[in-house]
């Protein structure tokens, strides 16, 4: 297989030919326990068949909550029932799910073109092979770095939707991680005053930016009883009981977070049983039901693209790190997982902001 470069799109692939001579085999990020990543070579992948792209990449974002239940050893068993057998082991495994890249190889019918940018649902490392549909094409204009944040955009759209925000609405937003800071986003662009509630002082601020109302810290959080909606973008389950006591009479608790094993108990008397609040579980995987007649996966990332265009989301980016630089990173982030924002890993000299 001959990896195309930039200068190649639109020509074809060379079917059946041998990796490049002395090519560097592929870096893959392999979580290996609780507290343990390792940056592995692996080889190269095939020849893509029919409908298949191989991709090499730009950029790849670490989606912060999910990523560090499984470095810290705190996810379900199994981790990802969308990916693991019953019963299947949580380590070794690869994983990550917001990667950019670009077509350096196709096979007969690929929707991508050679030099196509593209974002995957697949696990940090340099290459993929993407069967069809799994590659979907961005617009040349978005930069790599910011479009890893097309994952947590589909899972914040989705939140919006779920939750029922409208124009006008009070919404507090609990945690301001990328997923809450987009949820407060999108939920002032949709008309609704947006409350966020996070202990970080940069998270603060770039809720401010993006058009929260206010921006507080826990400590000096006073639960109204008057939000319209709620949003629990904590990861934390202790924080659903001031979620409940946020939200106003017949309003809806939606909890955006995924908390793996972790539990905690929930108070269910008067504040939520006499007010008949609803608590809802937002997942990115499915379309609200009350949708789903007239809107597909494809249309709502059609919908990530178009919001993609928007310069200002690059406040979420911190500074691109190399995947080299993996096991330190994550060690910072479990320190003090307040820091950062959106942490993008770069890949070569390939730059992704072009």
């Amino acid at each position: 297989m001959r990896l195309a470069t930039p200068t190649d799109a639109g020509a074809a692939p060379e079917a059946g030919a041998a990796p490049e001579a002395g090519a560097a085999p592929a870096r893959e990020l392999w979580f290996v326990g609780p507290g343990l990543v390792e940056v592995r070579h692996g080889a190269p992948p095939r020849e893509p068949g029919a409908g298949e792209v191989v991709a090499r990449a730009l950029a790849s974002g670490v989606s912060q909550g999910t990523e560090l239940l499984l470095y810290r050893g705190e996810g379900p068993t199994p981790f990802d029932p969308s990916l693991d057998a019953e019963g299947a082991p949580t380590y070794p495994r690869r994983y990550g799910y917001a990667w950019v890249g670009e077509v350096v190889a196709r096979g007969e019918g690929a929707a991508p073109a050679l030099g196509d940018r593209v974002f995957a649902l697949a696990p940090h490392g340099d290459l993929h092979l993407l069967g069809p549909g799994a590659a979907r094409v961005l617009p040349r204009a978005i930069p790599g770095e910011r479009a890893v944040l097309a994952a947590n955009l589909e899972t914040a759209i989705t939140c919006v939707w779920d939750a029922g925000i409208g124009l006008g609405d009070a919404v507090v937003v609990l945690g301001g991680g990328v997923v809450g800071l987009l949820v407060a986003a999108l939920a002032r662009r949709a008309g609704a005053e947006v409350r966020l509630v996070e202990p970080s002082e940069r998270r603060r601020h770039a809720g401010l930016a993006l058009g929260a109302a206010a921006a507080i810290r826990p400590e000096d959080d006073r639960p109204r009883g008057d939000a319209d909606v709620v949003i629990a973008a904590t990861g934390d389950p202790s924080e659903i009981d001031r979620a409940i006591a946020h939200a106003g009479r017949e309003a809806t608790v939606t909890v955006a977070s995924f908390y793996g094993a972790r539990t905690s108990p929930v108070a269910l008397g008067s504040a939520f049983h006499r007010r008949r609040l609803r608590l809802r579980a937002s997942q990115v995987s499915t379309i609200p039901p009350e949708r789903a007649p007239r809107w597909d996966h494809a249309r709502r990332f059609a919908l990530v693209c178009a919001l993609l265009e928007d310069a200002a989301l690059d406040a979420l980016l911190d500074p691109p790190v190399p995947l080299d630089a993996a096991p330190s990173v994550y060690a910072a982030l479990a320190a003090e997982p307040g820091a950062r924002l959106q942490t993008v890993f770069q890949y070569g000299s390939r730059s992704a902001t072009r």
